[in-house]
């Protein structure tokens, strides 16, 4: 949309709030998908990455961007995190969906997650509603990011908006290209073998259990070997009976990203690369506030 169409919006809005007394409060609800805060962003460890999310009912984590030509941001947004290496090459593809998509969304990449630290890589807010954003990046300096899917208006989660579609709504994100290549590694391919299913006393279970942490070992199953540093993977979570976050780690104190964010009831897939221990394990944290939920592992390849 044009400055010129967003400064007429935001009269509105003034005026509208001027009327009520109160600005329209955001309401913080699960999503989808996408972290829902600077402390919880999903993590994107392989591409491509396909996911959904819907940014309705999420909190509003950062305002002013640092974007060229971005005005202030006071939506809801939620947010990705991805690490890269020597040789990067990513495009960020991010559609409105829904049966009458009307969602205009702004997507951007910062290093640093909260709005005091870090500057604006790249952005993009040239489509209208219901339209696709897309960002292209290549040669990034190595280390950690952050995408962000934002919105221009705030939201009471029920239509309190100037304009619903500025507001927000369902998406699609697709990630592709690479994440360049960590020195001194070497990836080896597997054929594809599930090394973990808790629904199987012999492959893991029992389900994990809300607020557990799990430890699981990798080494010599489906013929990883005692070299493996790392674990290409499908990460699956089935029948959970309360919303929550998977996170995958090699050990010690968790980082703060999710390696996959689900509902009660939802089967959701999910590829990565996960890090393992000096001694060949894998450690898997049960981000549920109650309840249980199975969880499931395919390897494909190693690093080593």
């Amino acid at each position: 949309m044009t400055i010129r169409s967003r400064v007429v919006s935001l009269i509105l809005l003034s005026i509208s709030l001027i009327a009520t007394g109160a600005s329209a409060p955001v309401s913080p609800s699960a999503v989808a998908a996408g972290g829902d805060t600077c402390a919880s962003p999903t993590l994107i460890s392989s591409l491509p990455f396909n996911d959904s999310g819907n940014t309705t009912g999420a909190a509003d984590d950062i305002r002013i961007t640092g974007c060229p030509n971005f005005l202030s941001m006071p939506g809801p947004d939620l947010i990705y995190t991805f690490t890269v290496f020597s040789g990067s090459d990513l495009t960020f593809t991010l559609t409105p969906s829904g049966p009458n998509p009307t969602y205009d969304p702004a997507i951007y990449i910062r290093t640093a997650c909260a709005q005091t630290s870090g500057t604006c890589v790249a952005s993009s807010d040239t489509g209208l509603a219901g339209q696709p954003e897309t960002i292209h990046v290549t040669n990034l300096a190595a280390g950690t990011y952050y995408f962000y899917v934002d919105s221009l208006y705030e939201s009471d989660g029920a239509g309190g908006c100037v304009d619903p579609g500025f507001c927000e709504g369902p998406y699609t994100l697709t990630v592709t290209g690479t994440l360049g290549v960590p020195n001194n590694t070497s990836f080896f391919t597997l054929t594809p073998c599930r090394i973990l299913d808790t629904r199987d006393p012999a492959l893991g279970g029992p389900a994990l259990a809300a607020g557990a942490t799990r430890v699981f070992p990798i080494w010599n199953h489906c013929n990883v070997p005692p070299t493996a540093k790392s674990v290409s993977v499908n990460v699956v979570v089935t029948q959970p009976t309360a919303p929550g976050y998977l996170t995958l780690f090699p050990g010690g104190s968790p980082p703060g990203v999710s390696t996959i964010n689900f509902r009660a009831g939802q089967t959701r897939a999910n590829n990565g690369i996960a890090s393992l221990s000096a001694t060949g394990t894998l450690s898997v944290i049960d981000g549920q506030s109650s309840g249980t939920t199975h969880f499931i592992l395919d390897v494909n390849g190693y690093f080593q």
